[in-house]
């Protein structure tokens, strides 16, 4: 098949899972995915270009095993390169890659300028739509509040020194309040809100946190999403 400009292909990977990239003329293909191709849930995205195999009158796929794939047209988009291009430049740089709500396939579809989606998502936990040109949707405490209070799974949590010692900064609302998230080893997540800063002062910001929350299970996945919200990523 002779693919055209604007294409959104895809091969299959294993089971329900496929890649999705774009075809930008001259054999070559746009895609998205990890720097080192294995951290599927957070990592930092990369936006890379791979020109694909011509075996005949049909073009293919090279695997990281080095195996050929088949190639399926999922769209014929009918979009230009220069617009795809000019997408490319909106990207957020650094922003996240997730294999939820942030995977290859959002990707092949808002770089042709399309709302981006992902069928295959929702066999993973995390089916957020999240732009790839995100900022910051919660900057100040109010709306962290609103949001925390919104949760369905997620809810108040005993303070520890220790896990708040362990906790990693996200970012600072515009209105002066702190915020750490924790990866509990165990699999929950924890997010605090403190007035005074950790690194000047640990026991003044321990004893300066005003909200602590905890969500494990489904709770995790609207923790992360909060942080998401609040990195801008």
């Amino acid at each position: 098949m002779q693919y055209q400009i604007g294409d959104i292909l895809s091969v299959q990977l294993f089971a329900h899972t496929h890649h999705f990239f774009v075809y930008i003329g001259n054999k070559e293909a746009i895609e998205w995915g990890t720097w080192d191709g294995t951290s599927w849930i957070g990592g930092k995205g990369h936006i890379f270009r791979k020109k694909l195999f011509q075996v005949g009158s049909e073009y293919k796929w090279l695997g990281n095993s080095g195996d050929l794939k088949e190639i399926t047209l999922e769209k014929r988009t009918g979009v230009t390169k220069e617009l795809i291009e000019k997408r490319v430049k909106l990207v957020t740089p650094g922003i996240d890659y997730h294999l939820g709500h942030r995977n290859c396939e959002h990707f092949a579809y808002f770089l042709t300028g399309n709302m981006p989606r992902s069928d295959q998502s929702i066999w993973h936990m995390f089916t957020d739509h999240d732009p790839f040109t995100t900022k910051p949707m919660i900057n100040n405490f109010e709306q962290l509040r609103e949001a925390l209070l919104r949760s369905k799974h997620c809810g108040p949590v005993g303070l520890s020194r220790g896990d708040f010692e362990n906790a990693v900064f996200v970012s600072q609302l515009d209105d002066g309040y702190y915020i750490y998230h924790l990866s509990h080893p165990l699999g929950g997540q924890h997010l605090y809100v403190t007035t005074f800063e950790k690194a000047e002062n640990f026991e003044s910001s321990y004893n300066s946190i005003v909200l602590a929350y905890f969500g494990a299970f489904f709770g995790r996945g609207e923790i992360f999403s909060i942080v998401r919200q609040l990195r801008g990523c």
